[in-house]
């Protein structure tokens, strides 16, 4: 996985010395009652952690991606000589590292509560994920807290994504045989049908959130959207343009359930065929011009009909007409 991250790691970061003394020169004697500027407010302050850095036992190799609730590291278990994730607690609006430490720190006192609801998010987030065991699902290892925040460690896929998949493979002007396809649709829709059974919804099943390993096995990763219960009303869900169903949408008014996961999957699958997502759901629930993959000819040339009609109704914009359960969608799923 290709470290992403715009930031600087902090053992790069500029210290009090000729950039201080630089930035000092310039800066004209502060006239009686006008508060001087201070060094440290002028250094910048890297999000991530330093390569190297020793936390809780484990040794950090480099930030493999950062988003808006969290941090995401590879590092190094050199006591049982293996490699692992690990994902740190860091709301990017909320919170800061500030020049010269480690510890994560609230920028605005009056946030605290907004700090607390980001909190109970990513320790549900990481129970969640330890009470699930499957083969096509990161396992969880554990957790801690230092710096003062959270983290969690999970088992480390030595893959590529299914988006650096579809990529490769348009690059280079072929596609998956259907037998792949097939055995990647069995699998996935089994690890659905594993979360589904607990009551459990993923909610962002997208390409860049399934690994590959080098064997092929697909891994869901990223359960930080997950939710517990069917039902809910998709406002305030996150939500994936081209991906995401149309009760997902913040204007969705429609109740979630497993049939939010299928739309999810139909749309990986398709872009995994094609290159592309679907358009937005939202506005093919207004006027749909997708065009059907199983009335394709160069998908028709290479998959089977079966195969492509039931990625055809996991996408369909409307609940009636879509998959409303994984069995549903496993009964019309025949092995070519």
């Amino acid at each position: 996985m290709q470290d992403s991250s715009p930031i600087s790691p902090i053992s790069q970061a500029p210290h009090a010395g000729a950039f201080a003394d630089d930035i000092l020169n310039r800066i004209s004697p502060a006239a009686d009652g006008v508060a001087s500027i201070e060094v440290d407010d002028l250094c910048p302050a890297p999000r991530e952690l330093p390569c190297n850095h020793m936390l809780n036992g484990y040794r950090i190799e480099r930030c493999v991606g950062a988003g808006g609730f969290g941090v995401t590291y590879l590092a190094a278990d050199d006591l049982l000589g293996r490699r692992v994730v690990i994902k740190e607690h860091f709301p990017k609006l909320l919170c800061e590292r500030r020049c010269g430490a480690l510890n994560v720190e609230l920028t605005d006192p009056a946030k605290k509560e907004d700090l607390e609801w980001s909190r109970r998010n990513f320790l549900r987030e990481m129970r969640l994920m330890a009470t699930l065991d499957h083969h096509n699902i990161v396992k969880i290892f554990s957790s801690f807290t230092a710096h003062q925040t959270l983290y969690y460690v999970t088992e480390y896929i030595d893959g590529r994504s299914l988006g650096d998949l579809t990529q490769y493979h348009r690059q280079a002007g072929t596609r998956i045989t259907q037998d792949e396809l097939y055995g990647l649709m069995v699998r996935l829709l089994d690890a659905l049908h594993y979360l589904h059974s607990r009551s459990i919804l993923h909610l962002d099943i997208k390409p860049d959130n399934i690994l590959l390993t080098s064997n092929g096995r697909p891994v869901m990763i990223d359960f930080g959207a997950a939710h517990e219960n069917f039902g809910d009303t998709g406002a305030g869900v996150v939500e994936t343009v081209g991906f995401s169903p149309p009760e997902q949408s913040l204007e969705g008014g429609e109740r979630l359930g497993p049939w939010s996961d299928i739309y999810a999957l139909g749309a990986t699958l398709c872009y995994l065929l094609t290159g592309y997502p679907p358009s937005p759901s939202g506005q093919r629930l207004l006027y749909d011009n997708f065009e059907p993959l199983a009335s394709r000819a160069a998908l028709t040339s290479v998959y089977h009909t079966d195969l492509l009609a039931g990625i055809d109704r996991a996408l369909s914009p409307t609940l009636d007409a879509r998959y409303r359960s994984v069995d549903e969608w496993m009964a019309d799923l025949r092995e070519p």
